[in-house]
């Protein structure tokens, strides 16, 4: 499916680049061929002025003179006096016979009004036609001209084409060289398209990966409690002297079930942008004696201390939900002394930093191993297996990082190593209040 998305994605991207890019060729390409023509048509024009000026010069002039011209510039040079042709054989052949081009020449004179073999209109002013084109019979093209110029003895006219194959041979040159840098152009667009929708699909990519790991680790989480609840009803009908205990295994499992979803849906609705906490001023050093209060009795259990350090001035008060940034607290706490060996000490610390109130959870556990750190966030990550208890799904920490952000703030390990490892929540202060 992802391939086939990549796949289209880079056909569209390509086609609409391409586009442009055939565009812009095709415009480059008929400006150069413009330019081209242009320059002929200028040089036939020049060719033909040079012949008009030495006719009005000198009233003979040097059949060698136009061999030259014509054998110099690709010529074919026709000239009549009084409407009589003079004679002068050409200093090349064409592929086409010269009289005939002479012919077709004079009918596309005729055609815009200019007559070879008549006296002009003007006895003052050349008569010439526009630049106009002749065929021969292998499809050679000829520019021509007819040009009328009248003197004091009469009048000669003069009919001039020019051999257009080497100027159309650069233009083949000139479109091959396009045609060539424009494959080579989509080619690396179609490269460049591909690699480009790779990395424009690979979030998707990483979302579908994730999403899948999600769904499989929920799957498994899940099944364990439905498990053992099945189990007890089954064994219910069987063992009625062990129902109580039976029973008590169904509720464990079920109030377990309830916190995991509970723990799905807060993450599926901060996924969907649907999450919204409470918005009042928090008392915050209220807060963190609430918190300690509600551990002291798991470090007795556990055989380890827990330690509250604030600063001697109030804490300033921070925005935000209270029951929520509890929970946060709860989270960081919960995994300290998950990881913290017995008569290890747990630190929960306040400090105030410029414009932000920064909490700490310090233990002195293992420290996060750096292949695990990079991922303790991730849904249903468990940084050692082996040490994890039912009570945990590795859920907490993504889901106190969404609270965290949330309220504004960041949740980050501030440092780990064999020494413990130290969680760190900024959050902005009140609005309103400056230290």
């Amino acid at each position: 499916m992802l391939t086939r998305l990549r796949r289209q994605l880079t056909l569209l991207s390509a086609a609409c680049t391409g586009a442009v890019l055939l565009a812009m060729a095709w415009a480059a390409l008929s400006l150069a061929e413009g330019q081209l023509r242009a320059g002929s048509e200028a040089g036939f024009l020049s060719s033909a002025n040079a012949i008009i000026a030495k006719l009005r010069s000198d009233r003979v002039v040097s059949t060698t003179w136009l061999a030259q011209l014509e054998s110099g510039e690709g010529l074919i040079i026709s000239l009549r006096d009084q409407g009589a042709p003079l004679s002068f054989s050409g200093a090349w052949t064409p592929r086409t016979a010269r009289p005939l081009l002479l012919e077709r020449a004079v009918a596309g004179a005729r055609a815009l009004g200019v007559e070879p073999d008549s006296p002009p209109l003007s006895l003052i002013d050349t008569t010439s036609t526009p630049v106009f084109e002749v065929r021969g019979d292998l499809g050679e093209r000829y520019l021509a001209s007819v040009t009328q110029i009248p003197s004091s003895q009469g009048w000669q006219s003069l009919v001039l084409l020019k051999d257009m194959s080497s100027s159309d041979q650069q233009l083949l040159l000139l479109r091959g060289s396009f045609a060539a840098l424009v494959a080579a152009g989509v080619t690396a667009l179609l490269l460049l398209c591909w690699a480009f929708a790779g990395r424009a699909i690979r979030p998707i990519e990483e979302s579908r990966r994730k999403q899948a790991e999600f769904i499989a680790a929920a799957s498994h989480e899940l099944r364990s409690p439905l498990a053992v609840i099945r189990t007890s009803a089954s064994a219910l009908a069987v063992a009625p002297d062990q129902a109580s205990r039976l029973r008590q295994n169904i509720e464990v499992e079920c109030a377990r079930m309830s916190r995991l979803v509970d723990d799905l849906l807060s993450l599926a609705r901060s996924d969907a942008g649907t999450w919204t906490i409470a918005r009042e001023t928090v008392d915050m050093d209220a807060l963190l004696l609430e918190t300690a209060e509600l551990f002291c009795p798991v470090a007795r259990q556990k055989g380890q201390r827990l330690l509250l350090e604030v600063p001697e001035r109030d804490l300033p008060p921070v925005t935000g939900d209270p029951q929520r940034l509890r929970q946060v607290l709860s989270v960081l706490l919960d995994n300290a002394f998950s990881y913290t060996p017995q008569g290890g000490v747990v630190t929960l610390r306040a400090e105030v930093d410029g414009a932000a109130l920064t909490l700490q959870v310090a233990d002195t556990g293992p420290g996060i191993s750096p292949q695990s750190l990079p991922y303790i966030f991730d849904r249903f990550y468990r940084a050692d297996v082996s040490r994890t208890t039912k009570e945990h799904f590795g859920l907490g920490l993504s889901i106190a990082k969404e609270l965290a952000a949330l309220h504004g703030g960041t949740l980050r390990v501030a440092r780990t190593g064999p020494e413990g490892t130290v969680f760190a929540l900024r959050l902005p202060l009140h609005r309103g209040r400056h230290i």
